[in-house]
């Protein structure tokens, strides 16, 4: 599960994996709440009902979210660099609600670590060096999408888009 970027956020993060991991630009420009790290993907067999329930409760609970960019980090893990959220909590607070909503996820060895990731790649230190002063989208922006994603032969399939509900 991902919390899409908007527009104009969301194009500056795709031209930054364009330069530097074209495989990444394929995928949308999200931060992963489910998956990568923290809880892990959802186990598959679960009825589907219940998952999209979970998913607009958690929409209407915790979205939308007025954040921005800090900057670009590297996990000392691996190659993966990334954009830091200037204040994490919100993002944080979501992923918590998610992994106590009863829905089955599968373990991860990461913790939940709030990011967007542009570059999954090792790159030569040069190169390395050039992706850490990029300029970095640092206007703010709304998060008000919460997406289910299926990966499929190393391309994202969408299966659900919640959005928050509307309250009169």
């Amino acid at each position: 599960m991902v919390l899409e970027l908007p527009d104009p956020v969301a194009a500056a993060v795709l031209a930054i994996r364009r330069r530097y991991d074209p495989r990444l630009a394929g995928f949308p420009a999200e931060i992963t709440v489910a998956g990568s790290s923290g809880v892990g993907p959802l186990l598959a067999g679960q009825a589907l009902e219940p998952v999209l329930e979970c998913m607009q409760g958690i929409v209407d609970a915790c979205l939308p979210i007025r954040m921005r960019f800090a900057g670009l980090r590297r996990f000392a893990s691996g190659p993966v660099t990334w954009l830091a959220p200037a204040d994490p909590a919100p993002l944080v607070a979501l992923h918590q609600r998610l992994a106590g909503s009863g829905l089955a996820f599968a373990p991860h060895r990461f913790e939940f670590t709030p990011h967007c990731s542009v570059c999954s790649i090792a790159l030569d230190p040069p190169l390395q060096q050039q992706l850490l002063t990029e300029p970095v989208p640092v206007e703010a922006f709304e998060l008000s999408r919460l997406a289910l994603y299926a990966v499929v032969d190393g391309r994202t399939q969408l299966l659900h888009r919640a959005e928050r509900r509307q309250t009169h």
